[in-house]
């Protein structure tokens, strides 16, 4: 399973690459939305894990350029972010989003969710993992 991370901080990219590494998982990484975008133009993901709040493309229009690709509209999107506001909390209860990880939160619960979305769809548990923190996500929609 190769995943893809993408985050402006380098100190997030380093320790959820180290993380995702120990759990037997490849990893990439992106500075924003653009290089993501250059990076799936030659390489297959099974997951991407984006930061909201970057220069350049934030997680957002990376989300929407990924969907509107057909040979990545499938592909998982976990929506990171350090922010708690609900402002952010607001942008990704969106029907459009897969998931979210609040970076202040258990790293266990983040593990949970790379663990459920590389799952091929139609075999993930019928249960989400919990995100903390944010109220009702539109996630767990049947």
């Amino acid at each position: 399973m190769v995943i893809l991370i993408v985050d402006d901080e380098e100190g997030v990219l380093n320790v959820l690459r180290a993380l995702l590494q120990m759990k037997g998982y490849d990893v990439l990484s992106a500075r924003n939305g653009v290089e993501a975008l250059e990076r799936l133009k030659v390489m297959k993901f099974d997951l991407v894990i984006s930061d909201i709040y970057m220069p350049v493309m934030d997680g957002i229009k990376l989300h929407k350029a990924i969907r509107s690709n057909p040979e990545t509209a499938t592909l998982p999107f976990l929506f990171i972010s350090g922010y708690d506001d609900e402002y952010t909390a607001g942008a990704v209860r969106d029907a459009r989003y897969e998931a979210f990880w609040k970076k202040a939160t258990s790293v266990d619960q983040l593990v949970k969710w790379v663990e459920y979305l590389v799952q091929p769809e139609g075999k993930r548990s019928k249960v989400r993992p919990a995100t903390d923190d944010i109220g009702p996500f539109v996630g767990d929609r049947p």
